[in-house]
């Protein structure tokens, strides 16, 4: 089988090739080709579909997809080419769980399938920004108290170091990625779950040398911990990561490849962009080793996750990859409006129905206001984000097709226009925690607007 030497090797002798040309002459050709192949189409009146026979399709297209597309390295520009056979190879010899946390906080992280009554892991907090150190742990403390949270992402503490904007390679970005580190083990030592795992290391990082030198178990960092590998779009490596994966491999850390297709883009539409999404399960694997993978396919005009193909494809690529792909993914959401907006809570709904019946095996909570605001998030969203994730794990696929088109009915239209909504200093207490009457009051009202409509809270 492929080892990441192998890997190496192909980076300095595979077909030597523009970035322009592996774009426009590979990259986009070869998917259009497997999607018309494959018969891979998109129903827009199904965004939640149930189809297992198309499913295994995208996963099968994915498959043939990265066998003629391979993955283009950008410091050697050159094509890192798998055959079909290496890839499959790596399918059937993934683990399907991995080992996060320690102590009482130790768990398995495994894989479900479409309807599967298992709940969803849930993965709690955002990599966002937050103003302040102790808004920061605030937050987490709060986020991770809740005994269903699984795993946590760490906040970024903030972008700046006494005034000064932290800059990728710099001394500032190591300080605060190793800061960033710190923060969040406080905050789970507060919140009683100190064994916790971190698996979103490091969100402070640009550069590789960031990531391994805040890594370091001295600051807090674990090998039970998981750290995410980024693929760049599309179907592109660098040497950054690389070296990310040659210092977690010889460590034996928990390697989380990240894919994030856009639609919109190289990808096309929601069926091309179903297929890469696939594909990045399958090259993580062989390509990183990877033991779990981090996914939020995003609109590229909207930038966010929760218009009616992205939906489709969200539920299209994840009952690809669990059908077929043994490996535990985490699904993330990016919501189009902001903290304390009802629409806020109709997006993260109809998003994690679709995740979770497709057979998501982690669920991030969904990040408010497209992750770009600073403070933009509260405890508030991870409460209910866990209620939907348990509510939604006691439907099927059809059921949940049900329900997202109705939810769609209540925001669809609103994308291109969706309130930014508030800061967490806006709506809760920051000396005792608590969300203001305001924003209890909303979020009582949009329950009960769900329940209406067939949500089966407990």
């Amino acid at each position: 089988m492929i080892d990441f030497l192998d890997v190496c090797e192909r980076a300095e002798t595979g077909p030597l090739m523009t970035e322009k040309d592996f774009e426009l002459k590979v990259l986009i050709p070869k998917l259009k080709e497997v999607v018309k192949e494959y018969g891979i189409r998109y129903d827009s009146e199904t965004p939640v579909p149930a189809d297992d026979e198309a499913a295994d399709a995208v996963y099968h297209a994915a498959v043939d997809f990265l066998a003629r597309v391979g993955v283009y390295c950008q410091d050697t520009n050159r094509v890192i080419q798998f055959a079909e056979e290496e890839i499959r190879d790596a399918v059937g010899s993934a683990p399907g769980e991995c080992l996060t946390g320690e102590g009482k906080d130790a768990s398995v992280f495994r894989v479900r399938q479409p309807d599967d009554e298992r709940m969803a892991r849930c993965h709690v907090n955002w990599g966002t920004i937050h103003s302040s150190q102790e808004m920061a742990i605030d937050i987490m403390a709060t986020n991770v108290a809740h005994p269903e949270a699984k795993a946590i992402s760490i906040s970024s503490v903030t972008n700046t170091v006494r005034g000064m904007r932290v800059q990728a390679g710099s001394p500032l970005e190591m300080y605060a990625g190793i800061r960033a580190i710190r923060v969040a083990r406080d905050a789970c030592r507060r919140a009683g779950r100190p064994g916790l795992p971190l698996m979103n290391l490091v969100p402070a990082a640009a550069a590789s040398v960031t990531t391994i030198g805040a890594s370091g178990p001295q600051f807090g960092a674990r090998p039970t911990d998981g750290w995410i590998i980024g693929i760049i779009s599309e179907n592109k490596i660098d040497y950054g990561a690389m070296n990310k994966v040659a210092y977690l491999l010889n460590w034996g850390a928990n390697i989380g490849a990240q894919g994030a297709p856009s639609l919109g883009g190289y990808c096309g539409g929601p069926t091309g962009t179903a297929v890469v999404n696939t594909a990045y399960f399958l090259l993580g694997l062989v390509a990183f080793k990877s033991n779990y993978h981090l996914c939020f396919p995003i609109h590229f005009r909207h930038g966010c996750c929760s218009t009616r193909d992205v939906l489709w494809l969200v539920s299209t690529s994840s009952q690809a990859g669990s059908r077929n792909v043994p490996i535990p993914v985490i699904w993330l959401g990016y919501m189009a409006a902001g903290v304390n907006t009802k629409m806020y809570f109709y997006e993260s709904a109809a998003y994690l129905l679709a995740a979770t019946t497709s057979g998501a095996d982690a669920v991030k909570m969904p990040t408010p206001a497209k992750g770009v605001k600073i403070d933009a998030s509260t405890p508030m969203e991870t409460r209910f984000g866990i209620e939907m994730v348990k509510a939604a794990s006691q439907l099927n696929r059809q059921q949940a097709n049900n329900l997202v088109i109705k939810l769609l009915e209540k925001y669809e239209s609103r994308i291109p226009n969706a309130p930014e909504g508030d800061r967490y200093q806006d709506c809760f207490d920051v000396e005792t925690g608590k969300p203001g009457e305001s924003y209890v009051r909303l979020y009582e009202e949009v329950k009960e607007e769900l329940c209406a409509i067939g949500i089966p809270f407990e």
